[in-house]
């Protein structure tokens, strides 16, 4: 059986995007409730301004929001969980790589190394990305 590799974005731009996102959140939650808070409290309830229920609709569409930010980061978290047991399954496996040049060989997959939360596989003596896996062996199959 044979798979095909996929190519791994960084995790780099994930993570400052998603700390980005957290401090725009957290400001803009604080900003939100200081804003209704105020808005609330010089209210004339005998205005015919907005009404509770319209307080209340706001406050509910900003938590699901909140709520959507908090899944999106899971899911982030969790994607990267898998993208590290993908990488340690390839170990002991029989890989094809293409190195930079475009020359493309054959050989075991030895070791599995991270650097800044990216895979680096080691095949006959040198690492290569997850990118440079053009075709895996599947399990059971002999070596060619």
């Amino acid at each position: 059986m044979e798979v095909g590799a996929t190519g791994s974005s960084s995790g780099t731009y994930s993570t400052q995007s998603t700390a980005n996102a957290r401090n725009n959140t957290e400001i803009g939650t604080d900003t939100f409730l200081k804003l209704l808070v105020t808005q609330m409290r010089y209210q004339d309830p005998l205005s015919g301004g907005q009404d509770m229920g319209e307080f209340v609709n706001q406050l509910t569409q900003f938590t699901l929001l909140e709520r959507v930010i908090k899944l999106q980061q899971t899911l982030e978290s969790y994607t990267a969980s898998q993208s590290s047991l993908q990488a340690l399954s390839l170990l002991n496996r029989f890989v094809e790589v293409t190195d930079e040049y475009g020359i493309t060989q054959r050989g075991e997959v030895t070791a599995v190394r991270f650097q800044g939360g990216l895979p680096l596989f080691k095949v006959n003596d040198r690492e290569y990305p997850l990118e440079a896996i053009t075709w895996v062996q599947g399990a059971g199959e002999a070596a060619e």
